[in-house]
């Protein structure tokens, strides 16, 4: 179906667009109706119709955090077009509703309050980070929520479902650090934000398993404020690394880069989780050759079926979208496949306590085939991702080349 216009409107002035698509609702009794399929059960509950369901979404239309997760709404369009052709989950066709945090923790939090007091969601599509704001509240009131964890709050709270749990407070994996040192890498600076807590908490991780495998961080450069490049440039050759490690936003990374490069920094290793991109080579091909990133899912350069499967769903439902092989777009339609299976696993009349309870029981999830390793919701919330697949923008900085083994797997480093 097509892609609803969006408006720009921060949370505080009111409500956004409405697009008619697929997920089911929850806090529901049931009661026989006539007939015996699901699609004559009259559930009651909030967001529950006969024949649809309300989903809310949350996510940064504005706001410094926009570019990075612009598409996810687009993702998420594109699974919920297909589920709501296939005839919904028990016979209920999906609709949400959307508000912009503006990249805000506070909000993030009046955005909560519209979706759940207001709108009457049965539960919660996000990508934020700053999700922390509305995290407890949504936890108190017993609202599932999956999505993109971009936030520390994400390993916090059993009503939070992410296949990538990437920041947590406390603890690490090795994978990381291994690899820089199979590169090669001796001394490490990184590049954060420290008007964000996902990027210092990130770049806290960083530091851990670079630590685990015996790499030094010599120190860490603020890209807060991108006013003085040519300052940055100089931090990063003054510290003496060899290894750049970022935080930041793709764009953010790329114009420090940049700036290192044109100080003569002598970087042997460069490694960013934001720019796997095709967007981005574009605009800082100068900046990028050679770097390395990362992705917690199957790279759209192994082209498996269910990378072509989600492709098709995008041209359908998400044309405007180019290119499509977006890692926000792809966060926006496995957030909601997450989504959908909470709600098949609910029941014809699903309740938000059977759909917490069936998707925590989801002992091997997938995605279709569009994670690298199977993810046990068993095991509950707070452990970061072990598991990625690393690339490499080629020299001439127009794609990507998968590295083997893919994906490499570390351990866990606690406290």
């Amino acid at each position: 179906m097509p892609h609803t216009a969006r408006t720009r409107r921060p949370v505080r002035i009111g409500r956004a667009a409405v697009a008619c698509l697929t997920v089911l609702s929850g806090l529901a009794a049931c009661t026989s109706s006539g007939g015996s399929g699901p699609s004559a059960a009259a559930c009651v509950g909030p967001g529950i119709g006969r024949d649809s369901l309300r989903v809310g979404m949350i996510y940064p239309d504005s706001g410094i955090t926009s570019s990075l997760l612009a598409t996810f709404r687009d993702g998420a369009d594109a699974r919920l077009g297909v589920a709501n052709k296939a005839g919904g989950v028990a016979g209920r066709r999906i609709g949400y509703v959307w508000q912009d945090d503006a990249s805000s923790p506070t909000g993030n939090q009046v955005a909560a309050r519209i979706l759940v007091d207001d709108d009457k969601v049965f539960g919660i599509l996000e990508s934020s980070s700053v999700a922390g704001g509305s995290a407890e509240f949504l936890h108190r009131a017993g609202i599932p929520v999956t999505g993109l964890s971009l936030d520390p709050a994400w390993a916090e709270y059993d009503n939070m479902f992410s296949y990538s749990n990437l920041v947590a407070k406390g603890t690490s994996v090795t994978t990381w650090g291994t690899f820089v040192a199979d590169q090669g890498g001796h001394r490490a600076v990184l590049i954060q934000s420290g008007f964000s807590e996902s990027s210092v908490t990130l770049a806290d991780e960083m530091e851990r398993s670079l630590r685990a495998v015996g790499i030094p961080v010599v120190g860490r450069v603020d890209a807060t404020s991108l006013i003085n490049l040519a300052d940055l440039g100089k931090q990063v050759r003054a510290s003496g690394a060899d290894v750049m490690i970022g935080t930041v936003t793709g764009g953010a990374f790329a114009s420090v880069l940049g700036a290192a490069r044109s100080e003569h920094a002598r970087l042997r290793v460069v490694l960013s989780p934001t720019n796997y991109d095709q967007r981005l080579l574009a605009r800082y091909r100068g900046a990028l050759p050679d770097v390395f990133t990362f992705t917690d899912y199957q790279p759209f350069e192994l082209n498996l079926p269910a990378h072509r499967r989600f492709l098709d769903a995008m041209r359908t439902y998400a044309p405007q979208v180019t290119p499509p092989t977006q890692q926000a777009a792809l966060a926006g339609w496995i957030s909601a496949d997450m989504f959908l299976r909470g709600l098949a696993a609910a029941g014809p009349c699903p309740s938000r306590v059977s759909f917490l309870r069936g998707l925590r029981a989801t002992r091997s999830y997938t995605a279709d085939g569009l994670l690298p390793t199977a993810i046990d919701f068993a095991q509950g919330t707070g452990r970061v991702n072990s598991c990625y697949t690393f690339l490499r923008v080629n020299h001439e900085a127009t794609g990507f080349d998968v590295l083997r083994p893919a994906p490499r797997c570390g351990e866990e480093i606690g406290e």
